[in-house]
């Protein structure tokens, strides 16, 4: 069943689909008030699950949406405009209106132009760390850092988004979550001491090796990898480029106490390769340029 033409909330149209995923599906929208653009995200339709399982599976996605509104204000955080409550019955859908950012997934833009160059790679992973920064001061770990929650908007600016998985800083969980490759090996059986921030860190240092040399570490992580498993098999470890080798090591590092103690660590190493106000583009930008950002603003950390 499609949505296509049908209006959520009262007042957002929903238009053509743009991308869809295990929980749900999303559309772009439109505020039949304003006019403004809007993405509609809608929870998946029910198949065969029970009433109660359905139920559950829309009481997360609006604590999504919920999660979400407390990031208002943060710069790469989409704001959400509005939200459904609870259905009437466990088979109606929820949804989350958010704000429209008009652009491409950096994963898709990636596949076109990896390996990247290193003040690209400093770039993106600087800008979320600016974002991850404030995040983390409202006490929330967003847990499923990765190049499909990332989008690059058509100037440069990069977004998170995808709330799905976000926890509390010291909230305990018993089992493992996010997606596997980017989840810490130390976190495959859950947080029963608390989740903590240094699960994004370690994220940012698996994008920063996944768009260099084209790999996860520890062999992708589909399963808990092995305790002798290396990081990277010699060959690929040496075509990290040198600027950022050591930074990304530490971040993957399987000891949390090994890694970076925060996100403005992190961005304090990446500070030397990112480009000044004023510079002139990389040789092989990629598309959407995500330097163009720190050519054009002073960093924020």
């Amino acid at each position: 069943m499609t949505y296509r033409g049908k209006t959520v909330l009262g007042r957002y149209e929903v238009l053509a689909e743009i991308g869809s995923g295990g929980q749900g599906e999303l559309y772009r929208g439109r505020d039949t008030e304003t006019g403004r653009p809007v993405a509609v995200k809608l929870q998946r339709a029910r198949l065969f699950e029970r009433e109660s399982s359905y139920r559950g599976m829309g009481e997360e996605f609006e604590a999504e949406a919920d999660t979400t509104r407390q990031l208002t204000g943060i710069q790469g955080i989409p704001r959400v405009f509005g939200r459904s409550g609870p259905g009437r019955s466990g088979g109606e859908r929820r949804c989350i209106v958010l704000e429209l950012i008009e652009g491409t997934v950096l994963y898709d833009a990636m596949l076109k132009a990896r390996p990247l160059r290193v003040p690209t790679v400093a770039a993106v992973i600087g800008q979320l760390c600016e974002t991850l920064h404030q995040v983390h001061d409202r006490e929330l770990v967003h847990r499923d850092v990765k190049p499909e929650n990332v989008i690059l908007d058509w100037s440069g600016r990069v977004w998170l988004i995808d709330m799905g998985f976000a926890r509390y800083q010291g909230e305990k969980t018993d089992r493992g979550e996010g997606t596997p490759g980017y989840v810490p090996p130390d976190e495959y059986d859950g947080c029963p001491h608390g989740v903590t921030h240094l699960t994004d860190v370690f994220a940012l240092g698996c994008m920063i090796l996944e768009m260099t040399v084209l790999r996860l570490p520890y062999a992708g992580m589909a399963e808990r990898p092995a305790p002798d498993c290396p990081v990277l098999p010699p060959d690929d470890l040496r075509r990290v480029p040198r600027e950022l080798r050591d930074l990304a090591l530490s971040m993957v590092d399987r000891l949390p106490g090994n890694r970076p103690r925060d996100v403005r660590e992190v961005f304090d190493h990446l500070r030397p390769f990112l480009p000044a106000p004023g510079a002139r583009p990389p040789a092989k930008p990629l598309d959407p340029d995500p330097t163009e950002y720190y050519r054009t603003h002073e960093p924020r950390l």
